[in-house]
């Protein structure tokens, strides 16, 4: 593991916020590692936007500001000077070409987080998951100069089910500021108001929902997995967030989605499994 010291200013934002990604990316060869950084250091960037503002208004200003930044970029105007994130990003963008539509769709889906209100039903979660973190893989494969449609096809599945499983493992934490991806659908289903999420004594019919959330990252890792002999290897580190949603949705079901269960709050990517995984070049 590198030393905090030797990392550029994109890696120790995305250690400090993102440490799984990061440790995937430490899978990539060394050097196209920082395109991976950069890109996941854009995305630390705009998905936390929510929580660091007062007022949904100011979230929608950043992410125009970042709208406005990659229009630059694009026109060959150049990013604005002294913002790290957006200079690596200008570099990325104009070197390897990335897809303006990928930034277009990401953008777009965090503009969701600045409603508040949770999706409506399972399909829509999904929707919101693919907007997200499967474009992101998208973008990430580029980076890598990856174009084969069965590893995109694959790594789009293992977005989703990564995006189900951090969301599924990270309801305490949005309930606590008063928001929550669980389907409202289901939320009213069983009875369930924001505040039942965020007390343990009323938190036991959500553990059905997230079964369900859960139910449906597997399903995603399976067709993801189906593509595993025919995928591009440059795009293994891309794919490898497969490995790490595994472990948490096996420990999520043996706390019988108790999310506030040590088990669950406490888990660790496992990095063990990464290494061996990569070694055997599957996910």
């Amino acid at each position: 593991m590198p030393a905090t010291k030797t990392l550029s200013y994109c890696a120790q934002l995305v250690e400090r916020h993102n440490r799984d990604r990061f440790l995937t990316a430490l899978f990539a060869p060394i050097t196209v590692r920082e395109r991976l950084m950069t890109l996941y250091a854009f995305n630390v960037e705009i998905a936390r936007i929510r929580e660091t503002v007062t007022e949904p208004m100011i979230g929608q200003m950043r992410l125009q500001w970042w709208r406005d930044t990659l229009t630059a970029i694009s026109e060959g105007k150049g990013p604005p000077k002294g913002h790290p994130v957006a200079e690596s990003l200008a570099d990325l963008v104009e070197g390897m070409k990335l897809s303006a539509t990928y930034f277009h769709d990401l953008l777009a889906a965090r503009e969701q987080d600045m409603a508040d209100e949770p999706p409506g039903t399972l399909d829509d979660l999904v929707e919101y998951c693919r907007g997200t973190s499967a474009t992101l893989s998208h973008l990430a494969l580029e980076a890598l100069d990856v174009k084969d449609e069965k590893t995109h096809f694959a790594a789009e599945n293992v977005g989703i089910a990564w995006a189900l499983t951090g969301i599924a493992r990270a309801v305490h934490f949005y309930a606590a500021a008063g928001r929550t991806f669980l389907p409202g659908e289901a939320l009213t289903a069983h009875g369930l108001a924001i505040q039942d999420l965020q007390d343990p004594k009323t938190f036991g019919p959500a553990q059905g929902i997230i079964r369900d959330i859960c139910a449906l990252a597997h399903h995603h890792l399976q067709i993801a997995r189906e593509k595993s002999r025919a995928i591009d290897l440059r795009g293994l580190p891309v794919l490898l967030p497969a490995t790490i949603s595994t472990a948490y949705l096996k420990t999520l079901k043996d706390a019988e989605y108790k999310i506030a269960d040590p088990r669950v709050a406490l888990q660790k990517a496992p990095v063990a499994r990464l290494w061996w995984n990569a070694w055997r070049k599957t996910y």
